[in-house]
């Protein structure tokens, strides 16, 4: 994605996790009739991903050595307990929630000066905390290190990718009217880029709350293909 880089921000692609049994076999327990093999075994967890491109966006972007910046977002990966995503450590003394913070402040600036948005551009995140200090942004953080999508089954408009995320992240000032999760038509960096550098502000209320700020590349439309593997070459 030639201009996603320049966000900051680029989609993330899920890694299945594999196991060593195939399942079936006269120690299988029993299918209820169905003829279906047990769950596989699963091996250790190597990768997640609830909402795309936040750990590639928030997690050791300036970090010049290569290791150690495959080292910490492995970390945020490997993490398998839900409880205790918010204070994994990616480094030595860093959380997640810090690491995610000190990134959405640089975030937070990118806004000023334009006036469709927000003049003022700083301090106006989703969730900023005044006044500016090192825990400014830990709110925000907080809720994006809770990486899984949240979905309300009584709406039945899907529109609005992150709709119960926003929600909280502007202290219930936005209302969820869409159900949450996420399709496969969703701009899900865009929403996220609009959220992090300008809250509020970065929807336009008048237009389905369509993001204000992106990163230059439209959602797909090739989602419903009838050969495999059914979606589109994805972006370059």
């Amino acid at each position: 994605m030639k201009t996603l880089n320049k966000l900051l921000a680029v989609a993330l692609t899920l890694a299945a996790c594999g196991g060593d049994d195939g399942g079936g076999g006269k120690d299988a327990p029993p299918d209820n009739g169905n003829n279906f093999p047990p769950a596989p075994a699963l091996g250790a967890q190597i990768d997640r991903i609830g909402r795309p491109a936040v750990n590639t966006a928030l997690n050791a972007v300036f970090e010049p050595d290569a290791a150690k910046k495959a080292a910490q977002k492995d970390a945020y990966n490997h993490a398998a307990v839900a409880d205790a995503w918010a204070t994994t450590e990616v480094a030595t003394g860093q959380t997640v929630v810090k690491e995610f913070s000190k990134h959405i402040a640089i975030f937070d600036m990118l806004d000023k000066g334009q006036a469709n948005v927000d003049p003022n551009g700083c301090a106006n995140g989703a969730l900023y905390t005044p006044p500016a200090s090192a825990t400014s942004y830990d709110m925000l953080s907080g809720v994006l290190a809770d990486d899984q999508l949240y979905v309300d089954t009584a709406k039945g408009n899907c529109e609005f990718y992150l709709s119960l995320e926003v929600e909280a992240a502007t202290g219930g000032a936005l209302t969820h009217t869409a159900c949450g999760g996420r399709t496969l038509t969703h701009d899900v960096v865009d929403t996220s880029y609009s959220l992090l550098t300008a809250g509020l502000h970065g929807f336009d209320a008048a237009n389905n709350f369509n993001p204000r700020l992106g990163d230059g590349a439209g959602p797909h439309a090739d989602v419903s293909l009838d050969t495999f593997p059914f979606l589109g070459a994805p972006h370059n």
